[in-house]
């Protein structure tokens, strides 16, 4: 992925505010080397289910992200 890629998300919630899926999409072209993938999406879909407790969600701190890559 490029510093530059912008990620789309939305976050489902069960009645009782518990996440019950995520799911993220972002733009292909330039992610993989093969030119089949320009102009194509990619999208995760993550379901969660049996939550044991109460979570929330927080924004992280900003001085703990970073837009560099590993590999």
């Amino acid at each position: 992925m490029h510093n530059d890629t912008k990620v789309s998300y939305t976050l489902t919630l069960t009645v009782a505010g518990l996440v019950s899926s995520v799911k993220s999409s972002y733009a292909a072209t330039g992610v993989f080397d093969k030119s089949e993938f320009d102009g194509r999406t990619i999208t995760i879909d993550s379901r969660f289910t049996c939550w044991a407790a109460k979570v929330s969600i927080k924004a992280p701190d900003p001085d703990t992200v970073t837009s560099e890559t590993t590999g």
